[in-house]
């Protein structure tokens, strides 16, 4: 598909060359991620007015010139910006473009108004967490993220896009200025290409290029889109997670039964092909480590069939594993329970392939909490149809039954993850004088 797409999906990006990532920092961005609102009864086309000013200020960001300094060059720490729409711009009065099919009943369910959070989805066990929790996707109508090397790029972005909207309510016009900043959350990637559970992260995401273009951009005829829907093609849609890591929880977990939960060893990331009579986990020492892998190899990054024996591994190793509970066990783990194998090509939505990125973050707790800190991701994917991911989350052999793999051998596991924030999003694709200008005009 040779379209042109927003900046900001990092599609092309090598995660799997672990030198790489250190030494050009190609896994080490600074990321955030803003809401705006729009102010009740705007004026449709003094809001697309409005975006296209906004647009040129993150066009001349991205090339390192700030309003405040006329004739001087920043560094510009090679940001990259998305431009995306709730759906409730949809229903703005004198909108032009009708919701899409495909995203007009797939949102996240609202939190619980009482406080004691609830399921981001019915028939899933992933859930809010209590003090802050927010479906963005309904509450906000507009969603920009910056992705840069460079936490200054990010940051800039972030209050560049403040002093824009302030400017325009201090205007004559002000009263009718649409857009109002709401809020934003930050984050970041790390040079070792693990996450804050300590293993390796976003291992089984797909091989750069072709494949993950596939799945993330969407065709007239992958998609199936009926006629009024066409325009949408080439753009994509981006879910957003913020989601909470009971680190304690976590870290009064073993190591071998973290293996177990997560599928993979936590030293070297190396998938795992068995467990033994005593639930150990087995790996095999022949599948390269982290540390070796320059490029994408199917024996790492590609888990066994976890519902058949593995036939490639020496005698003496075979005969270490116990067959029936590799099944169960593995299958439950959070690679078995994400990463089906099946011959649907990857383009077609029955597929359930994503693409992931993933920032984490670090933040103060509230006064409530009796930790310090909280830590957890920025959950991003990117996909033809929200199906996808809602499927993922829902049905019971993938994580309809639980929030993150291993709950029938670990019953707490369920309480490991909590929802900050999310939402989905049309991300349009590329056009002038900005992403998503015929929606309005």
């Amino acid at each position: 598909m040779a379209r042109k797409h927003q900046t900001g999906i990092l599609f092309n990006t090598n995660i799997f060359n672990y030198e790489n990532s250190i030494n050009k920092y190609t896994n080490n961005k600074s990321f955030a991620i803003l809401f705006l609102k729009v102010r009740k009864k705007s004026n449709i086309n003094y809001l697309a007015s409005s975006l296209e000013k906004l647009w040129d200020v993150y066009d001349n960001l991205k090339k390192g010139i700030v309003k405040d300094l006329p004739h001087q060059k920043v560094p510009h720490g090679f940001l990259s910006i998305i431009l995306g729409y709730g759906q409730n711009v949809f229903q703005l009065k004198n909108i032009v473009k009708e919701i899409p099919r495909d995203f007009k009943n797939s949102q996240f369910l609202s939190p619980k108004k009482d406080g004691s959070g609830g399921y981001i989805l019915e028939k899933s066990q992933l859930s809010y967490s209590r003090d802050i929790h927010e479906n963005v996707g309904l509450n906000e109508n507009i969603t920009v993220q910056f992705v840069a090397h460079t936490q200054l790029a990010v940051n800039r972005a972030i209050l560049e896009t403040w002093k824009h909207i302030r400017d325009g309510l201090s205007s004559s016009s002000s009263t009718n200025y649409p857009l109002i900043f709401s809020k934003f959350f930050s984050g970041f990637q790390r040079d070792d290409g693990r996450s804050w559970l300590g293993f390796h992260d976003e291992v089984s995401n797909m091989r750069p290029g072709k494949e993950r273009r596939n799945v993330i951009f969407i065709d007239t005829d992958n998609n199936e889109l009926v006629a009024r829907d066409y325009w949408t093609e080439g753009g994509t849609y981006m879910a957003f997670l913020r989601i909470e890591v009971d680190i304690d929880l976590w870290d009064s977990i073993n190591k071998s039964k973290q293996e177990l939960i997560v599928g993979r060893d936590k030293l070297y990331g190396r998938p795992l092909v068995g467990v033994d009579k005593n639930n150990n986990p087995i790996t095999y020492n022949k599948i390269p480590i982290a540390q070796k892998i320059l490029s994408y190899n199917k024996k790492y990054h590609d888990h066994p069939d976890y519902f058949k024996q593995v036939s490639n591994l020496p005698k003496k190793l075979k005969d270490k594993i116990d067959i029936n509970k590799s099944f169960n066990v593995l299958n439950e783990s959070h690679i078995g329970k994400t990463r089906h194998f099946d011959k649907i090509k990857n383009k077609f939505v029955p597929s359930r392939r994503i693409f992931r990125q993933g920032f984490e973050f670090i933040e103060p707790a509230c006064n409530l909490s009796n930790l310090p800190v909280k830590v957890g991701l920025n959950f991003l994917s990117f996909q033809n149809d929200p199906a996808r991911l809602l499927f993922i989350l829902t049905d019971p052999n993938w994580l309809g039954n639980s929030s993150f793999g291993g709950d029938s051998q670990f019953k707490d596991i369920n309480k490991l993850l909590h929802v900050q924030a999310c939402g989905i999003f049309f991300i349009p694709k590329m056009e002038k004088p900005f992403p998503g200008s015929c929606i309005f005009r």
